[in-house]
């Protein structure tokens, strides 16, 4: 239940209608990787309440290699510790569990977004606020590691 709560929570933030405009996509910033053939786009964050110590960051993943390759780790100084999510329906009650990794197919891409696989900031040690850049890095079992940023904006 209260991972619904929390769940439902995040999707509610991330849906929050703005009327600041949202900043020019772009990819991802600061990217730098072992395999030059997986790579990061729209990597973002939604901004985060006072008061609450998570976060979700989102972004799609484009594996351009001839191999599969896997997320197993995420990691930012702005969180005591990054999960790899999904959220699945149950029934009518929605789901958010923590994944040991993430399959990212050769020649194939994998987005993580809101309502769906995303990366979980848990001990969060101050909000996301718009404007502001969230370095995360990424752990790949063939790619090695990405440092890249998330922008933190609106939901498009």
């Amino acid at each position: 239940m209260k991972a619904f709560i929390l769940a439902l929570g995040l999707s509610l933030l991330a849906g929050c209608g703005q009327t600041q405009t949202k900043p020019a996509e772009s990819p991802a910033q600061g990217i730098r990787a072992e395999n030059p053939n997986l790579h990061i786009e729209n990597a973002w964050a939604a901004p985060s309440p006072g008061g609450v110590d998570v976060a979700a960051g989102y972004l799609t993943i484009v594996n351009g290699a001839n191999l599969d390759d896997q997320l197993l780790r995420a990691e930012s100084p702005r969180a005591d510790h990054v999960d790899i999510h999904e959220m699945a329906m149950q029934g009518a009650v929605m789901q958010m569990r923590a994944i040991n990794a993430l399959l990212v197919p050769a020649h194939d891409q994998v987005t993580l977004s809101p309502n769906g696989r995303h990366l979980m900031f848990n001990g969060v040690k101050q909000p996301f606020r718009l404007g502001e850049h969230i370095p995360v890095d990424l752990t790949f079992a063939h790619a090695g590691k990405l440092h890249l940023t998330l922008d933190v904006r609106v939901p498009s």
